[in-house]
């Protein structure tokens, strides 16, 4: 378990339908695209090494990928502000809301690296799993101080009025 940090390498590729704006994607020869996240170590053993990882945005072929990266974003954010996975507060909800991937530029959260077979049948770095605030060790580091979770408020929501029937 460690404190890990996302930075996100442009890769030139811009999409309005998907949100994709200053050249942050990659288009690969297959049509996928993604993003090119670099993760880097801020504690522990492996402290400030890093791994690259493709964060899967969209593809014709399969929803696969692309829901791989959507899980895996959601866990990001999740993790960065202590969320729990079953919390569908609005408060939780709007943490979630992504208005823009560069939100993903620099953030930080805690998670679990390994080490996995790649396409070419070699060891490469991993996230194995990220983690929440549902997580027993994740509590430990907040309480600890180890880890402290990013704060995203919600704007103030505007108070109901009153519903006339008419006759």
């Amino acid at each position: 378990m460690a404190i890990l940090q996302l930075t996100i390498q442009p890769g030139g590729y811009n999409d309005d339908s998907l949100c994709l704006e200053s050249g942050l994607a990659s288009k690969a020869q297959s049509g996928a695209i993604y993003l090119r996240g670099l993760v880097t170590v801020l504690s522990g053993d492996h402290k400030n090494k890093k791994f690259t990882i493709p964060i899967g945005i969209s593809i014709s072929k399969s929803d696969y990928w692309q829901n791989k990266g959507r899980e895996l974003i959601r866990s990001i954010l999740n993790s960065s502000q202590g969320l729990s996975t079953t919390d569908n507060s609005r408060k939780a909800v709007f943490g979630r809301i992504v208005d823009s991937y560069k939100v993903l530029d620099g953030i930080a959260f805690v998670g679990v690296v390994g080490i996995k077979k790649g396409r070419l049948g070699r060891d490469e770095n991993t996230i194995v799993r990220v983690l929440s605030g549902d997580d027993e060790d994740y509590k430990d580091w907040v309480d600890r101080k180890i880890f402290v979770p990013a704060q995203k408020f919600p704007p103030p929501s505007k108070p109901s009025s009153a519903v006339w029937l008419r006759a």
